[in-house]
């Protein structure tokens, strides 16, 4: 099983058998969402590390699109700054990236690009309601705010974008996915995958990133750590039975935190191994420690 993983210091393809990865961008900050777009790739670059001298407010990501063989095609970016982007996905040939600094999603069209404001913004402005994952259905569009704290998952309509619901979810959240018509997310400072239904499976860590495939299930961890260090840690690769119970891990060693991650399906991993010869040896362990992700 192969996965496109996004961490503080790279883009890596990675073998979650056998540890083996393939870097495959590095030098643009931390990198977060990942979407597909046709067959090619989509990767939100915040051109900023987290333990940057440089303010948030002064942040200008942009979005790096790849082609089949994940070779480097175009630098997108937005007439306005795209600041403390998270997760990106792929709507009806639309391109939308989560902005939690500024509570907002930008929308790219191919041509022009669009703000939209779920929410009237807060006093001051900025990261009230911290949007970080865009989940999207056949009729509603599902917004998970962190809400530096307890957070809800904000449904609205596909087509019209109007408010349809809110669901409490998690604490510190990120990530949705839905199983058995049900709402799951990363609970991510308590540690812990959680559900709509009262569904709760600890996974220690700070978990982030989610891929699901018939071979397994993995979870991205990071360190539970201050902010300020995050992006000199060592995070971690989960890999999962049916049940989330952990076969072993894939330690990324000093690659900061997990971000995101996508399955790459054989052929495809195929064709990106060919063009990129380049290869790291990360360690695969039974157990991983809170000191092991964090680098001690």
């Amino acid at each position: 099983m192969k996965l496109l993983v996004t961490t503080s210091q790279s883009v890596l393809l990675v073998d979650c058998l056998s540890g083996s990865a393939t870097p495959l961008h590095r030098g643009s900050g931390l990198y977060y969402g990942i979407a597909r777009m046709g067959g090619r790739f989509a990767v939100a670059a915040r051109r900023r590390s987290v333990s940057s001298a440089v303010p948030r407010c002064r942040e200008a990501g942009c979005i790096l699109t790849f082609d089949s063989a994940f070779d480097l095609q175009t630098v997108l970016e937005a007439p306005f700054p795209l600041r403390d982007m998270h997760q990106v996905a792929t709507v009806d040939g639309h391109l939308w990236i989560t902005c939690s600094y500024d509570d907002m999603i930008a929308i790219f069209d191919g041509a022009r690009w669009e703000r939209w404001y779920p929410f009237p913004l807060s006093g001051d402005g900025y990261d009230h309601y911290h949007f970080n994952t865009i989940f999207i259905g056949a009729d509603e569009i599902a917004l998970l705010a962190h809400n530096h704290g307890s957070s809800d998952v904000h449904c609205f309509d596909r087509r019209s974008r109007a408010m349809v619901r809110t669901v409490p979810l998690g604490v510190q959240a990120h990530d949705l996915w839905i199983e058995d018509g049900t709402l799951h997310t990363c609970s991510s400072i308590e540690s812990r995958l959680i559900a709509a239904n009262g569904w709760s499976h600890h996974t220690g860590g700070f978990p982030r990133g989610i891929a699901i495939t018939p071979e397994a299930r993995c979870v991205g961890l990071s360190a539970l750590t201050d902010r300020g260090a995050r992006d000199w840690t060592s995070g971690a690769i989960a890999v999962c039975d049916g049940a989330w119970r952990p076969r072993h891990y894939v330690h990324l060693v000093h690659e900061g935190m997990v971000l995101d991650m996508v399955a790459v399906p054989p052929s495809e991993a195929a064709v990106i191994e060919r063009a990129h010869p380049e290869s790291v040896a990360f360690p695969l362990y039974a157990q991983m420690t809170d000191p092991m992700l964090i680098g001690t």
